[in-house]
């Protein structure tokens, strides 16, 4: 009876877990990830323990029996547990962070996962259960991404463009509801109630719909790719058999291809099928203006595209680093530090923290080891589904396309807990066999061991539950409370900032956002100066803190940098800060940002040839920017005019040229040389960036005014008096003088 409580208590918390993607709480710091992550932590932690009490009561029929799937999950899991101890960060690797709650811990609970699933789904009917309950979940979800897209009720982003529904993300969403799709086909051709049937079908049409409205690219090529080879499966493999066949052995000794007029409709149908994709391929011109957003994102796809550009550029950089850790790669969580090291301003995503590609994320990793041990994996449920043809065809043809799909559509993103939970279901639904287990229920209960156990499982549970659940969750819960009470409770944001950077977990994201939140706190005129310096204090001490623990990570070591170069009291301050950018330098060598910072640190200093030396140490580091060559041209253009001319002339043909206050050098340097006419085009961008800056348009009157253009100089002051009539006090001179220059012509 006891045994029976358990097993169903197991199968409740496993029957749980495709309803993770439904689990979205506002209120926590990137909550699409944390709340749903923290539940799966909790549902597999009690049904682990769950399990070890059946094991202590009955040892022999609840004895862990393990496939090769499973072994060679564990065996993924122990290479990366060695990469990322001999990796870059280990902490990180083994622990991840609040963006996104993986590395090695998050590897243990799906295995944890896929061994209780089978433990516990040991029949073919137990699988086709959890699979309609992922169907429910996941067709919830697509109704409330339809809702969203259409606006049709108050829900979370209700309007906006792509769907991203409880995931949170398009890309995430799309990946979720391709396994789904995949999954829910497998099942209508083993469900032989009608109702399920049409239920089955009307889930397959709704995440089919949001999944071409989540407009993911790499989701819809990898759709298109597993159609593509299910009919050409179905086109050389699949004997004369009815749907809901569980043996094809039964009817068949050997697969046969299909006979006469059954296998020419599967060719029909692939020929067909080919037809229509090559169609789009080459009036794919034509449909780059189209209204529907996902024809026109497959339509231009393209290595010109930015989003194209910046994943092939990320990759580059990948290999790159890849020979100076070939074997076990730089651990798990790690890549964030890679792409510093070869970032360049060209990139439109400053911060990067995977190559959106499963792939090389796992090359990255854990090395060759790493990746071959992931690709074991595929290649054995392949190895399997093709085994299975003559037993369970349906099985073979449908599954082996939806691994081809989810493979493809790997190659352009990366796994969060949405799909990975779906991914280790498939290798458990993959290598599943059923079995006979009647034997082995009538042994005698070990009710002293189930004691002993359950004694020592509570106290461990404290532990584990505190430990990898309560704070986590406390911690993510006090940064969230840190940043979005700034303005509306500026004592219990500090409050909360100053209780989540207790702990080493999160530091450099609860450090950065204090640090955005100290700018927030400095702008407000009704808080108080000692609450403003207790923040001051507050920030630098944990960026410090997050630095010393996380040394390979820039942020922190930046904002220091920046934070002490602007609020220093002591001059000798200053040196802590060069050292904290010379370092920050050294970990991301064509960053502009600590150049930049070093550049300003100097100049306060007055060490004018230690500023400019920095200057040309960044045009050498990266001869394409432009940005690079208007700051060196700044500062020099007093004492070389002609390099400074050159520099302009080679800095305005590059990108770059608005970054750190360009534009603004750029007037400078024209209004310096008395080129007012070539100063115009720079005023209208500066205006265009800060259109709420009417100081700006004012300058650009008195430019308008030496260019002897005073219509539009009086267009320009017409505009300030209008919007913003202030800006005007103290220029009434310069307004009398435009006025009588502009009657006179």
């Amino acid at each position: 009876m006891l045994e029976l409580k358990l097993e169903k208590y197991t199968r409740i918390l496993l029957y749980a877990v495709p309803f993770l993607a439904l689990i979205f709480i506002q209120g926590f710091y990137f909550p699409f990830i944390i709340t749903r992550t923290i539940f799966f932590r909790l549902l597999l932690q009690l049904g682990l323990s769950l399990y070890l009490l059946l094991l202590a009561l009955n040892f022999k029929k609840y004895r862990p029996r393990f496939n090769w799937a499973f072994k060679l999950v564990i065996i993924f899991l122990f290479v990366q547990l060695v990469a990322a101890s001999l990796g870059y960060d280990f902490y990180k690797s083994f622990w991840s962070d609040f963006e996104r709650m993986e590395g090695v811990i998050s590897l243990i609970y799906l295995a944890v996962y896929l061994f209780l699933l089978q433990v516990f789904l040991r029949y073919k009917k137990d699988w086709l259960f959890y699979i309609r309950l992922i169907l429910i979940a996941s067709a919830i979800v697509s109704l409330y991404g339809l809702g969203q897209k259409f606006n049709l009720l108050p829900v979370f982003e209700a309007g906006i463009g792509r769907v991203t529904s409880t995931i949170g993300n398009a890309a995430f969403l799309a990946g979720y509801l391709l396994v789904a799709v995949g999954l829910g086909v497998y099942y209508y051709f083993n469900e032989t109630d009608k109702n399920y049937r049409y239920f089955t079908l009307a889930a397959i049409a709704v995440n089919l719909l949001v999944l071409f409205l989540t407009s993911t690219r790499g989701a819809i090529l990898g759709l298109v790719a597993g159609i593509f080879f299910y009919f050409l499966i179905n086109a050389i493999f699949q004997p004369a058999v009815q749907r809901g066949s569980t043996s094809i052995r039964q009817l068949a000794e050997e697969v046969e291809p299909l006979p006469g007029k059954a296998k020419r409709k599967y060719l029909v149908i692939l020929a067909i099928f080919i037809i229509l994709c090559g169609t789009f391929f080459f009036f794919r011109a034509n449909l780059a203006d189209s209204k529907i957003e996902f024809v026109r994102r497959l339509a231009t796809i393209s290595i010109e595209d930015g989003a194209v550009l910046n994943r092939l550029t990320v990759w580059r950089m990948a290999l790159k680093d890849f020979k100076f850790h070939p074997l076990l790669g730089a651990g798990l969580e790690n890549f964030d530090i890679i792409y510093n090291k070869y970032y360049t301003p060209d990139i439109s995503e400053n911060w990067f923290d995977r190559t959106h590609n499963v792939y090389l994320d796992q090359l990255m990793a854990g090395g060759i080891l790493g990746l071959a041990a992931y690709l074991a994996i595929l290649i054995y449920l392949f190895y399997l589904l093709f085994k299975a043809r003559l037993e369970d065809y349906y099985k073979f043809a449908v599954l082996f396309s939806l691994l081809i799909a989810y493979g493809l559509h790997n190659f352009f993103v990366f796994d969060t807990i949405n799909t990975s939970f779906l991914y280790f279901f498939l290798i458990g639904l993959v290598s599943f066999k059923e079995k006979n287990d009647d034997g082995k229920k009538n042994a005698e209960p070990n009710n002293k061991a189930f004691n002993r156990a359950f004694v020592i499982l509570i106290i461990i549970n404290i532990f584990v539950g505190y430990k990898l659940v309560y704070l986590p969750l406390k911690i993510n819960r006090a940064i969230y409370i840190g940043y979005y009470y700034v303005i509306a409770d500026t004592f219990r944001s500090y409050e909360n900032f100053q209780q989540a950077l207790n702990y080493k977990f999160g530091s450099t994201e609860a450090a950065v956002q204090l640090n955005k939140s100290l700018d927030v706190v400095e702008a407000q005129n009704d808080v108080n100066a000692v609450v403003k310096e207790k923040y001051l204090a507050l920030d630098r001490e944990k960026l410090k803190f997050a630095s010393v623990n996380f040394p390979l990570d820039i942020k922190a070591k930046m904002y220091l940098g920046q934070l002490i170069l602007n609020n220093y009291k002591d001059i000798k301050e200053l040196d802590e800060a060069e050292n904290l950018l010379l370092e920050s330098k050294k970990l991301s060598p064509t960053r502009v940002e600590p150049y930049y910072l070093l550049y300003n640190l100097y100049s306060k200093e007055k060490k004018k040839a230690e500023a400019r030396a920095v200057l040309e140490d960044l045009v050498r580091q990266l001869p394409g920017y432009g940005g690079a060559k208007i700051m060196l041209m700044s500062d020099l253009y007093k004492d070389e005019p002609k390099r400074a001319e050159q520099l302009f002339q080679e800095g305005i043909r590059q990108a770059g040229v608005a970054d750190f206050s360009g534009l603004k050098k750029i007037i400078a340097y024209l209004l310096d040389g008395k080129k007012y006419q070539a100063a115009i085009p720079y005023y209208l961008e500066l205006i265009k960036t800060e259109p709420d800056r009417f100081d700006y348009r004012l300058d650009l009157a008195k430019v308008y005014y030496l260019s002897n253009d005073f219509d539009a100089a009086v267009e320009q002051v017409n505009v300030i008096n209008e919007r913003s009539p202030q800006t005007l006090k103290g220029y009434e001179e310069f307004v009398s003088m435009l006025n009588k220059a502009f009657n006179k012509k």
